[in-house]
């Protein structure tokens, strides 16, 4: 538990340009400010504060099951900044920083706050923001120490204006999570946050994040792109089968498979490592894109695509398969097992490329 770390929630606003009341739309089986909440309670936070204006009622309704402090701003028209204030000054004295939380961002990811809380203990600065690509996002982690700049600010420019003046205290900590950027303000905000909750996997964008997280070293990148771009050609060639494979899934796995390419038995550190940030379905199909066993009778699935996109890829082009495996064969001359591993790998390349030929009734045309 971060006994000394809080979250600040701000939903106290209108609405007004949503048409509906941010706090409240659904998403899944709950709504966004409990969805934060639930976040914020996984990630190990106990202070967790909510300030309330426009229709309190309806939402200390739904929140009067959670353990979680909330706050009245009788002056809500005035802005988010006087909720900020507002609920600053409600903060117990016993904590040293907290999360300031807009309603209307409320898919972040608890691995951003491990990434800000982390950052914050280990580098001790007063404002760390999470950034995605280069883009500054929400939530900041801010030390309790300026707390009463903030008090004592008149508000014009915002939270924001107030903490320009603390940029040499501040860090900016990278992270894969598209969501620290995507807020909610209109209708067709809200209909993108449901279509990017629905994911089963990360975005294109977040795949990059990834890699550049881990030090994925540009020309392994390159090869992850040209992956993706042929596993999404071979998905193509089969998707009207009805196999039920996961283009999302596929196109991820085929740009993170490489992800650990510089460690040993790469394949299953990757596949870990995906796990671990919570996509087991990506880790599964990376871990079988070095060996996998074909079954001939059993339907195509996204492990053999993955497995075959990596195989007629040579760098970042696509190549004849049988002569990067004779190349490999000539380079391990001598190595028995090395050999024997490369020719299991090359026969099940030919056992995948079968069973899309009697699936297709084409001839495999790549590579």
């Amino acid at each position: 538990m971060k006994h000394n770390i809080a979250v600040l929630i701000i939903a106290a606003g209108y609405s007004s340009r949503m048409n509906d009341f941010k706090a409240l739309l659904p998403f899944a089986h709950t709504c966004a400010l409990e969805r934060l909440i639930q976040t914020y309670e996984a990630h190990g936070v106990e202070h967790i504060y909510v300030v309330v204006g426009h229709r309190q009622e309806e939402i200390r309704e739904v929140l009067k099951d959670n353990n979680v402090s909330i706050i009245y701003n009788e002056d809500y028209d005035k802005g988010m900044f006087s909720s900020i204030q507002k609920g600053l000054s409600a903060i117990d004295t016993t904590v040293d920083a907290f999360y300031m939380q807009p309603v209307d961002i409320p898919l972040i990811k608890m691995h951003s706050l491990d990434c800000l809380y982390e950052a914050y203990m280990r580098e001790r600065k007063g404002v760390i923001y999470p950034t995605f690509l280069g883009h500054k996002g929400h939530p900041p982690l801010i030390d309790m120490k300026y707390k009463e700049q903030i008090l004592l600010s008149d508000g014009k420019g915002g939270l924001k204006k107030v903490l320009e003046a603390f940029k040499k205290d501040a860090l900016n900590v990278n992270v894969y999570d598209q969501a620290v950027l995507m807020d909610m303000d209109t209708p067709e905000d809200y209909q993108k946050l449901l279509l990017y909750e629905a994911r089963n996997a990360p975005t294109h964008e977040e795949c990059l994040a990834m890699m550049l997280f881990n030090n994925v070293p540009e020309p392994i990148i390159k090869h992850c792109e040209a992956v993706e771009k042929m596993a999404c050609t071979l998905y193509e060639e089969i998707a009207s089968f009805g196999l039920g494979i996961d283009k999302t899934v596929l196109r991820a796995a085929a740009l993170l498979h490489d992800i650990a390419r510089q460690e040993k038995n790469h394949a299953t550190v990757g596949a870990e490592r995906l796990k671990a940030m919570g996509y087991k379905a990506i880790g599964d199909v990376i871990a079988t894109h070095m060996d996998i066993e074909v079954d001939a009778n059993a339907p195509l699935n996204a492990n053999e695509l993955l497995f075959l996109a990596d195989k007629v890829v040579s760098e970042d082009e696509v190549c004849g398969f049988e002569k990067r495996f004779e190349k490999a064969l000539k380079k391990c001359e001598g190595n028995l097992d090395a050999q024997r591993n490369i020719t299991k790998r090359l026969n099940a390349t030919k056992a995948i490329i079968l069973k899309i030929e009697i699936l297709t009734c084409k001839v495999f045309p790549y590579g």
